[in-house]
């Protein structure tokens, strides 16, 4: 990588850290006016050069189709689980213990492991307390479940949440390793094209 290109991407990451303060800023205001996004981009500079913020790692690559599919699934998701709480709290047995799951997710990627966690907590019923990031390690409290079935669909769930989340944005190596995964699980593999098993044969011919 060139010295221009180091800058270049330095700068990318800055000016994506600097927007996503000055939206934070925006949304902790709920006032979406000009004082406020010149306020926000000020505020987020001064951020930025006064305390360290690890930078955003970007695969460079998209997939519309499974970003489609997320969508759809977590909006599903999100239905059929406000239905389930609603009913855990009217139903006379009350609400059974419970559980929380350690996730040792497939990705070592900071923006995908944060995207996983949010995507957790808007589910209801889920949330995640803890992170330990140096082992991609989450750790999410799951509302009425205690049974091992239970526990075992809720782990089935964040890792579909990681994997459609992979699938969609994430590096080669995160797809290798998740296909690596499902291969000794007994599942298909996603985008094999995109792993860096692929794509080292491809810049090799």
């Amino acid at each position: 990588m060139t010295r221009r290109q180091r800058v270049r991407r330095s700068l990318l990451h800055q000016t994506l850290h600097v927007l996503a303060l000055c939206v934070l800023w925006i949304l902790l205001w709920d006032d979406l006016s000009i004082l406020n996004i010149i306020t926000g981009i000020v505020l987020g500079i001064i951020v930025i050069r006064m305390f360290y913020l690890p930078p955003i790692e970007l695969s460079g690559r998209f997939n519309p189709y499974y970003a489609a599919l997320f969508v759809g699934w977590f909006t599903a998701s999100m239905v059929i689980a406000s239905i389930e709480v609603s009913w855990s709290a009217l139903r006379r047995r009350g609400v059974s213990a419970g559980s929380v799951i350690e996730i040792d997710l497939h990705t070592r990627s900071d923006l995908l492991i944060t995207a996983v966690s949010v995507v957790l907590g808007l589910i209801p019923g889920s949330i995640c307390i803890e992170v330990d990031r140096p082992h991609s390690v989450i750790y999410v409290h799951v509302l009425d479940c205690s049974t091992e079935e239970a526990i075992a669909r809720s782990r089935e769930q964040i890792y579909r949440i990681e994997h459609l989340l992979i699938a969609t944005f994430g590096s080669a190596h995160d797809l290798t390793v998740l296909n690596e995964w499902r291969s000794e699980n007994g599942k298909k593999p996603v985008l094999a094209s995109r792993t860096i098993r692929h794509t080292g044969q491809e810049a090799r011919r």
